[in-house]
């Protein structure tokens, strides 16, 4: 007979297995239960949802078994406890039955909070498409908030939840099946345990304990793991393409995780800013009000840069909505275009372009680095001065041009030739409204790579395929790419003369590289339009940022150089009036964050507010106008901040702590008379200002609330 204490750790053994699988199967039961939720905006193909699936399940097991860690954690500390006191009264108490029970109950506990979280991600799901995520986190802590606070009220949570919970036949179906799915998966867990697993492991001999402990504790390795070697990272960057599915095969504690801890980061942020700040505070925000929208209206004080959105009454509207397809092409500087390199002219395909689109000769990306033009045109937001949002921020509230868009019934999607995972791109775009993301696991195996990924040819091709099939289905759609062949180390496919000769004349690869991107995008952009699949269709060509190597006569021009980028809007016959476009240059200050109002304007479907950084430039279609427009400018590779207004280029070097004035054409101006400067004063205050209020809303996560704000769109 097997003594009673080997006994107990033989049961100790089956109760690890049990709950182990159990915390998987309650969390896998979930996921199949919001099946139905995601099938409602997306019919799957068969492999993708088995790839859901599996990578889900890779994800329970990561939390399962560090639930079951906590578990075995709690028990041996009770049962060692209980052991010494136990030997001091000068009892007996066997540590291996004591653990036991104390396990049942810690699994028990852990199992009963593991429903619940799983049961309120359930209904957030159904009401958000989306995860326990840091809008869910603010609602709970205004939930329970005191009744009133200097920063928010409780008020409306409160009436909301009980609205919410009055409405009894919109969520009582949903809870009952959601039980009764949970019921279902842990009851069959439970027979195939009884009916099978305990058998097996009863016939176990007696010296194979130590066999059966060590697979015990591998499979928990593995499982901690995920079964994969990279972890909880291998979940974030799994292949799947649709943002549905890839939202839908996230952990919802994982997430929420990640989530709790970016609520963290920017716990205090406003606080904490307004304690160094350069300025004071409230004077910075009505600063940067009256210079963002001068005469409109700014509702909220805890969002400062929200404001109504007024309709101008010389911007150019659209009869109908039109596809839109943003072209980002890496590294664009605008001061390369309409060269020549002896008998070889750079661009002369986006030279010819430029003539036929409305191009913005005082252009400028607001940031300095990919993630951060990415973000300033898609979102309209300015960059922050530290590690970038996308990165570290991308779990706040945002505003997005690719969620507009979505809800007005466009089909949204962006390609890339890189990993999905560039800068979160895939994690950050998931959640503001892009259906779809095609990384360079999309592309055939064979298909031509270069530098940091496909070549931009190949890229181009993906994108025309993308677009032919878009226009078969007659439905509206936003397609955004981002090329490659530009950047650094400038690898471009010598299958041109043209690119030969600057690769073996032009020491600046950058310039070869430019001239085989301006060929592809010929060879694409020509066969579009010859086979009309640009119609009703704006097409967008704009720099992620200029060039990131120090290019220029002056260290002035070196520094600001980073910031010249280009902007072209072109537009298909199909929408050509002389009401709505007219080709030419334009003289206007402009910079990222305008692209995203400008389109939403255009196909009127600006929002009744939003807290755009940007302005609608659709009057420049037909015109000059905004004379006073001003672009803010930030780069972390010199830790400067700039505006660009019509009076010049301000630039300040938070290390030198110093003023730089320029003109537009990056020359430095003299102080005349000796001693002063040439901008007014009050552009200095106005380039504090913009620095001291968008970081402090960006960090803090007031640029915008889906819960307080979403339901007024």
């Amino acid at each position: 007979m097997m003594p009673r204490w080997t006994e107990a750790r033989s049961s100790i053994r089956k109760s690890v297995l049990f709950w182990w699988i159990l915390f998987v199967v309650m969390q896998t039961a979930e996921r199949v239960f919001l099946l139905r939720d995601a099938f409602a905006q997306e019919t799957p193909t068969l492999p993708l949802l088995l790839h859901t699936l599996a990578v889900g399940v890779r994800g329970d097991f990561i939390t399962a078994t560090f639930a079951l860690a906590l578990g075995l954690a709690g028990a041996g500390a009770w049962s060692l406890i209980r052991h010494g006191w136990m030997r001091w009264r000068g009892g007996v108490s066997p540590i291996a039955l004591s653990f036991k029970r104390a396990f049942h109950v810690s699994g028990w506990c852990l199992g009963l909070v593991l429903f619940l979280l799983l049961a309120v991600d359930m209904g957030y799901y159904g009401f958000n498409r989306q995860h326990m995520d840091f809008v869910f986190l603010e609602y709970v802590g205004d939930l329970f908030a005191p009744a009133a606070t200097q920063e928010t009220t409780n008020a409306q949570a409160l009436k909301q939840t009980g609205a919410e919970l009055e409405a009894v036949g919109k969520w009582a179906g949903r809870v009952a099946l959601f039980l009764s799915m949970q019921a279902a998966g842990i009851g069959l867990w439970w027979w195939c345990y009884s009916a099978a697993v305990v058998p097996a492991l009863s016939r176990w001999r007696l010296g194979s304990g130590f066999q059966a402990n060590a697979l015990l504790c591998l499979c928990l390795v593995g499982g901690g793991a995920g079964f994969h070697p990279l972890g909880p990272y291998g979940i974030r960057v799994a292949h799947i393409s649709s943002t549905v599915y890839y939202t839908l095969a996230q952990n919802p504690i994982l997430f929420a995780g990640e989530a709790l801890r970016i609520a963290w980061v920017s716990r205090g942020s406003m606080a904490q800013r307004a304690n160094t700040a350069i300025m004071p505070y409230d004077v910075a925000v009505r600063t940067a009000q009256g210079l963002l929208g001068p005469g409109e209206v700014f509702p909220d004080l805890r969002y400062p840069l929200l404001r109504a959105t007024a309709t101008a009454a010389d911007g150019v509207r659209l009869s109908k909505p039109a596809n839109v397809v943003i072209l980002f092409l890496e590294g664009l500087d605008r001061r390369y275009l309409g060269q020549t390199y002896g008998e070889v002219r750079g661009t002369p395909f986006l030279d010819r372009l430029k003539d036929d689109s409305v191009s913005f000769t005082n252009f400028f990306s607001n940031g300095v680095q990919t993630s951060r033009g990415l973000f300033s045109t898609l979102c309209s937001t300015y960059p922050r001065h530290g590690a970038s949002a996308m990165k570290t921020r991308y779990a706040h509230d945002y505003l997005c041009l690719p969620s507009l868009l979505q809800r007005q019934g466009y089909r949204t999607e962006m390609v890339i030739g890189q990993h999905r995972d560039l800068n979160r791109l895939q994690t950050f775009l998931s959640r503001n409204g892009m259906q779809q993301l095609f990384d360079e696991s999309d592309f055939p195996p064979a298909a031509e790579r270069a530098g940091l990924g496909i070549v931009d040819g190949v890229l181009f091709d993906f994108c025309y395929e993308r677009i032919k099939q878009h226009q078969a289905k007659g439905r509206p759609f936003f397609l955004a790419t981002l090329t490659l062949s530009t950047h650094h180390p400038f690898i471009a496919p010598p299958n041109h003369a043209d690119v030969r000769a600057l690769q073996r004349e032009v020491s600046d690869q950058y310039v070869a590289a430019l001239r085989y991107a301006d060929l592809e995008l010929e060879r694409v952009f020509t066969k579009l339009v010859r086979e009309g699949l640009l119609r009703n269709t704006i097409v967008v060509i704009v720099g992620d940022h200029g060039r990131h190597e120090q290019v220029g006569r002056t260290e002035l021009e070196r520094k600001a150089g980073h910031f010249a980028s280009a902007l072209f809007i072109w537009m298909d016959e199909s929408l050509r009036t002389p009401a709505t476009y007219r080709p030419r240059a334009v003289a206007t200050i402009a910079s990222q964050v305008d692209v995203a109002p400008t389109l939403l304007a255009l196909n009127g479907l600006m929002p009744a507010m939003a807290p755009f950084a940007g302005r609608d430039l659709t009057c420049a279609l037909v015109e000059d106008c905004l004379p006073d427009h001003v672009a803010y400018l930030t780069s972390v590779y010199d830790n400067l901040v700039g505006l660009a207004s019509r009076e010049g280029l301000l630039l300040y070097s938070f290390q030198t702590e110093t003023f730089q004035e320029a003109d537009l054409t990056f020359e430095a101006l003299p102080e005349e008379p000796p001693g002063e400067r040439r901008l007014p004063a009050s552009r200095y205050q106005d380039l504090l200002a913009l620095y001291e209020v968008s970081n402090a809303a960006l960090d803090a996560n007031r640029l915008w609330s889906w819960r307080e704000f979403g339901p007024r769109l």
